[in-house]
């Protein structure tokens, strides 16, 4: 039961060090497509595994001159209204698995979109955006690296003093501690009672992140 405690205890650390980490994104992808400028990169850095994230994109009327910085770029002329057609996908694994973001104009930003997801594998991303502006086609893939933008790593290269497990290795300690418990006993219910209600409260944690983030959108 101590063991359960102390994973349990463990997630709700995770939960709440997810919603404190937020930030403006620092490394990007700069790259001229046609008429116009984008610049893609994670919305929140540096990005962890298991952490609320998601995709940043800021998109401009491209200049003769590409900005050397952000703030430069950030005085071009703003192109509004993408996120009515423009799609963008998260890929990782080469590939491997994909999944469709919603576009949503970041406030207070014009120019400025967001597609949230929790990336919950360390390692490299791509992101693929596609549709039209203004009628002029787009197809564009930005993937995460040394010249790009910083790929996911994993939380516990950050975690101090002590690392803490992250969601999958909690699930198989859970799946591991209900297995030992000999089946049908009033010590089974209330451990799988309480396991329930912590999945409940972290869900609604989770949930109430998104709306907030949603209504600051």
């Amino acid at each position: 039961m101590l063991r359960l405690w102390g994973a349990l205890a463990a997630l709700a650390l995770i939960i709440g060090a997810g919603l404190l980490v937020q930030g403006s994104a620092s490394a990007h992808e700069r790259r001229v497509v046609g008429e116009y400028q984008f610049v893609v990169g994670f919305l929140n850095e540096p990005s962890l595994a298991g952490q609320p994230n998601g995709l940043f994109l800021r998109i401009s009327l491209a200049t003769e001159a590409t900005p050397a910085t952000e703030e430069e770029e950030a005085g071009g002329v703003p192109v509004e209204g993408a996120e009515e057609t423009l799609t963008a996908e998260v890929i990782v694994g080469g590939g491997a698995a994909k999944k469709t973001l919603e576009l949503e104009p970041e406030f207070g930003q014009p120019g400025a979109y967001a597609g949230r997801f929790i990336p919950t594998l360390a390692g490299d991303y791509s992101f693929h955006i596609f549709g039209d502006i203004n009628g002029d086609a787009i197809d564009e893939t930005f993937s995460s690296g040394p010249e790009t933008f910083d790929s996911v790593e994993p939380a516990a290269d950050l975690q101090f003093p002590n690392p803490v497990p992250d969601n999958a290795e909690l699930k198989s300690q859970i799946d591991a501690l209900a297995n030992k418990s000999s089946g049908g006993s009033d010590d089974t219910a209330r451990t799988l009672g309480i396991i329930g209600i912590i999945a409940g409260v972290v869900g609604a944690a989770v949930g109430g992140y998104a709306i907030a983030a949603s209504r600051r959108s």
